[in-house]
């Protein structure tokens, strides 16, 4: 993703008017009265591409289901029949295991079966199942087959492989299932065949279909079965028969498990690298854009500084006696907002517990914690979806702190609880003030959602311009390794987002004084935007979706700003000029 931040800065008049009462008389509005608020601009415009497809983000899990049935292969004395007698498609599986073990969300089950499974890969509680353990592969890729067992039994395979998945789905969380894909590889040289009797068609295709609705009913992410001939059939019309039956049974268990059918003529030609593909969607849609400048509270009247950026403004937070510089004034692991709100009677978070310091080093200190946050290893609490509200907080306002939008409604977990709406039930149509708006666009817009004020709203409101430029293909690898991965190109352009003087005490007008104070959370005048960008897989539009995040900084001061981005002022003399207009004009200067 490739945008820039501009920084702009106006300022104008605010008309206020008051109301007098005269004595014997009745009341008359009095002449209006004015006042400022300084207020700087910034502007965000470039291009970005969605989600790279290709990118194994996401969990996927690979069955191989091997036949070993006596017509695969046998060393009869010295001699080998049969057509896989040297275990080829068990290096095929080795090779396709090597080639994507390395990626940290692909896991794998290797099963071999004649009339019935008899040998499997183990999870880590030692049943059968997914895994990554390479002593387990290397147990399963020494084969040591002597069954001489002359069955195919599809149908009891089949049975287990719905059993092995069960079990995978029912010890995943939901929010995960949402974004894996179980794929099976089923591998056979003949047809189904059971103490002597064939089996029905109808009946296999049956059992695939009910493996795939219940990764269905579960709402896993993806699921695909792919079925594979092992071609060593004779020439005779009864061979030519045999083989006739085989490719429409195997062809229609993968049409029915959405997968697809493949023939190899010899065992050496076996090969699964380049006929599985491991990709959730062949596209990703755009689902929301939201900018959002931590540093500024959108109000009633104006906007408010939070140089912090915890969701407590500066002015509250000296009139608790936090510190305004300070996401986490007692450094206990949640910041000052989240303590503030969360208090009740019964239960009290006390946002300044251990604060006093008798060695003058400030609030950094966990003494008199008032919670049980665990510190992360590198002496920080950790984010781990990067919605603004670290794991500890999230486990106590009771969302996932690996889910960035919890309740799936379009705005992640932080912004949701600064702005006061609901973080758990989807709100897409709530409309808190009842102006119209809803929730979810008033936060994307930056506007507060208990305040019903047309005029607020024009004032302050974001203006976003998304222009979708349609499908692209983008080459990736290098050589013979090169797939093209269809993605979607954005341009967008977000204006009028307020910037205020972060680190200068609103009451005093000067920079705040941290001597002896260790928490800076700030470089004075730096204001914190971030871009959202959430995408849902084309193929599962209502999933879960993947957030994303970019993050600018701008100062006030362009002086401060390393990119060098230029600062503009002008002035109004009442409500009523054309912000647009001007704003347009300044745009227009700087491109």
């Amino acid at each position: 993703m490739v945008l820039v931040m501009r920084a702009l800065t106006k300022k104008w008049l605010l008309a206020v008017a008051l109301v007098a009462t005269a004595a014997g008389s009745g009341c008359k509005e009095s002449s209006d009265l004015e006042w400022t608020q300084n207020r700087s601009g910034s502007a965000i415009d470039g291009q970005f591409l969605t989600k790279d497809p290709d990118s194994i983000t996401f969990p996927v899990k690979i069955l191989f289901a091997l036949d070993f049935s006596l017509s695969m292969g046998e060393n009869n004395n010295g001699t080998l029949t049969g057509s896989d007698p040297t275990f080829q498609r068990v290096n095929a599986v080795k090779n396709f295991v090597d080639e994507y073990n390395t990626l940290d969300n692909v896991s794998f089950e290797i099963m071999y079966w004649s009339d019935s499974v008899f040998d499997v890969t183990r999870n880590e509680d030692g049943e059968p199942g997914f895994t990554k353990n390479q002593a387990s592969f290397d147990t399963i890729f020494t084969v040591n087959d002597d069954s001489n067992v002359a069955q195919t039994n599809y149908l009891g395979t089949l049975s287990q492989i719905y059993v092995d998945i069960q079990n995978d789905i029912q010890n995943t969380r939901a929010s995960d299932l949402k974004r894996s894909k179980y794929i099976v590889v089923f591998l056979s040289d003949g047809q189904p065949l059971n103490n002597g009797a064939r089996q029905d068609k109808d009946d296999i295709v049956k059992r695939v279909t009910e493996i795939k609705e219940m990764t269905e009913l579960a709402k896993v992410g993806g699921f695909a079965f792919h079925t594979y001939l092992l071609d060593a059939f004779g020439k005779d019309d009864a061979s030519i028969e045999e083989k006739s039956n085989a490719i429409d049974i195997l062809q229609t268990m993968a049409t029915a498990g959405e997968g697809n059918y493949f023939s190899f003529t010899n065992a050496d030609a076996i090969s699964f690298i380049s006929t599985v593909d491991l990709r959730l969607a062949v596209e990703y849609l755009l689902r929301y854009v939201i900018a959002y400048n931590v540093n500024t509270i959108p109000g009633t009247e104006t906007i408010a500084l939070d140089s912090d950026g915890d969701g407590l403004s500066d002015e509250r937070e000296l009139l608790y006696g936090s510190y305004p510089w300070c996401r986490d004034s007692d450094n206990d692991g949640v910041s000052d907002f989240v303590e503030y709100k969360l208090t009740t009677p019964t239960h009290v978070f006390n946002p300044l517990t251990g604060i006093a310091d008798p060695d003058g080093a400030g609030p950094m200190k966990k003494d008199d914690e008032d919670n049980n946050c665990t510190i992360g290893v590198n002496g920080t609490w950790p984010d781990t979806d990067g919605d603004l509200l670290n794991d500890c907080e999230e486990s106590m306002i009771g969302t996932d702190r690996r889910e960035a939008d919890t309740d799936n409604d379009g705005i992640p977990d932080g912004l949701e609880f600064m702005a006061g709406t609901n973080h758990l039930i989807a709100e897409e149509t709530t409309d808190s003030d009842i102006d119209g708006i809803s929730n979810p666009i008033e936060i994307r817009n930056h506007t507060n959602v208990n305040s019903d004020d047309a005029k607020l709203r024009e004032r302050y409101s974001y203006e976003y311009l998304l222009i979708d430029h349609g499908k692209v293909k983008i080459d990736q690898g290098e050589g013979d390794d090169i797939v093209q991965s269809i993605r979607r190109r954005y341009t967008l352009d977000v204006k009028n987002i307020d910037l205020m003087e972060v680190g200068i005490n609103p009451i005093t007008n000067k920079p705040y004084d941290t001597t002896g104070q260790s928490c800076v959370d700030y470089v004075e005048g730096e204001n914190t935007v971030y871009v959202y960008l959430s995408e849902v897989p084309g193929d599962d539009p209502s999933s879960t979706s993947f957030v994303s995040k970019t993050e600018f900084k701008v100062n006030i001061d362009s002086d401060k700003n390393p990119s060098g981005n230029k600062v503009m002022e002008f002035h109004s003399n009442g409500l009523e000029n054309s912000k647009s207009s001007i704003f347009s004009q300044i745009m227009n200067e700087l491109n």
